[in-house]
Protein backbone atom coordinates (compact mmCIF):
# COMPACT_ATOMS: atom_id res chain seq x y z
CA UNK A 1 0.00 0.00 0.00
CA UNK A 2 1.05 3.57 -0.56
CA UNK A 3 2.70 5.29 2.40
CA UNK A 4 2.90 9.05 2.63
CA UNK A 5 6.46 10.33 2.91
CA UNK A 6 7.27 13.56 4.69
CA UNK A 7 8.76 16.08 2.27
CA UNK A 8 10.73 19.26 2.78
CA UNK A 9 11.47 22.19 0.53
CA UNK A 10 14.99 23.46 -0.19
CA UNK A 11 15.68 26.81 -1.83
CA UNK A 12 18.74 26.34 -4.05
CA UNK A 13 20.31 29.54 -5.38
CA UNK A 14 22.16 29.18 -8.69
CA UNK A 15 24.84 31.09 -10.57
CA UNK A 16 23.19 30.38 -13.93
CA UNK A 17 19.66 29.32 -14.82
CA UNK A 18 20.86 26.76 -17.35
CA UNK A 19 22.03 24.49 -14.52
CA UNK A 20 18.58 24.12 -12.91
CA UNK A 21 17.83 20.83 -14.67
CA UNK A 22 20.87 19.22 -13.04
CA UNK A 23 19.03 19.32 -9.70
CA UNK A 24 16.51 16.70 -10.86
CA UNK A 25 18.75 13.92 -9.59
CA UNK A 26 18.47 15.24 -6.01
CA UNK A 27 14.71 15.74 -5.81
CA UNK A 28 11.62 17.14 -7.51
CA UNK A 29 11.78 20.68 -8.87
CA UNK A 30 8.65 22.49 -7.77
CA UNK A 31 9.41 26.03 -8.92
CA UNK A 32 12.17 27.81 -10.82
CA UNK A 33 12.52 31.58 -10.61
CA UNK A 34 14.49 32.68 -13.64
CA UNK A 35 14.68 36.31 -12.53
CA UNK A 36 16.01 35.63 -9.02
CA UNK A 37 17.87 32.43 -10.08
CA UNK A 38 16.64 30.00 -7.47
CA UNK A 39 14.91 26.62 -7.53
CA UNK A 40 12.50 25.18 -4.97
CA UNK A 41 13.40 21.53 -4.63
CA UNK A 42 11.29 18.97 -2.75
CA UNK A 43 13.18 16.13 -1.07
CA UNK A 44 12.35 13.49 1.54
CA UNK A 45 12.78 14.74 5.09
CA UNK A 46 14.90 11.72 6.02
CA UNK A 47 17.44 12.55 3.29
CA UNK A 48 17.79 16.28 3.96
CA UNK A 49 20.89 16.07 6.17
CA UNK A 50 22.73 14.04 3.52
CA UNK A 51 21.53 16.01 0.50
CA UNK A 52 22.30 19.58 1.62
CA UNK A 53 26.11 19.07 1.68
CA UNK A 54 25.96 17.17 -1.63
CA UNK A 55 24.01 19.97 -3.31
CA UNK A 56 26.27 22.68 -1.85
CA UNK A 57 29.33 20.92 -3.34
CA UNK A 58 28.00 21.38 -6.88
CA UNK A 59 29.87 24.09 -8.81
CA UNK A 60 26.71 25.77 -10.07
CA UNK A 61 25.13 26.26 -6.60
CA UNK A 62 25.58 29.46 -4.59
CA UNK A 63 23.79 28.36 -1.42
CA UNK A 64 21.06 26.09 -0.10
CA UNK A 65 18.43 27.18 2.41
CA UNK A 66 16.04 24.70 4.05
CA UNK A 67 12.38 25.58 4.57
CA UNK A 68 11.20 26.45 8.07
CA UNK A 69 7.55 25.58 7.41
CA UNK A 70 7.55 22.57 9.74
CA UNK A 71 8.74 24.72 12.66
CA UNK A 72 5.81 27.14 12.32
CA UNK A 73 2.67 26.50 14.35
CA UNK A 74 -0.08 26.00 11.77
CA UNK A 75 -2.96 25.67 14.21
CA UNK A 76 -4.79 28.93 13.50
CA UNK A 77 -8.11 28.08 15.16
CA UNK A 78 -8.69 30.51 17.99
CA UNK A 79 -5.20 31.98 17.72
CA UNK A 80 -6.51 35.54 17.47
CA UNK A 81 -8.48 35.28 20.71
CA UNK A 82 -5.44 33.76 22.46
CA UNK A 83 -3.28 36.64 21.27
CA UNK A 84 -5.83 39.19 22.51
CA UNK A 85 -5.91 37.49 25.94
CA UNK A 86 -2.11 37.51 26.13
CA UNK A 87 -1.96 41.20 25.29
CA UNK A 88 -4.72 41.99 27.80
CA UNK A 89 -2.82 40.29 30.65
CA UNK A 90 0.33 42.34 29.96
Amino acid sequence: MFEKQERMSLAVYLYYNRDARKLNKFGDIFYHSKKLRYVLLYVNTTDVNDLIPMIEKQKFVKRVLPSHLQKIDQNFVGSLSKKVEELATK
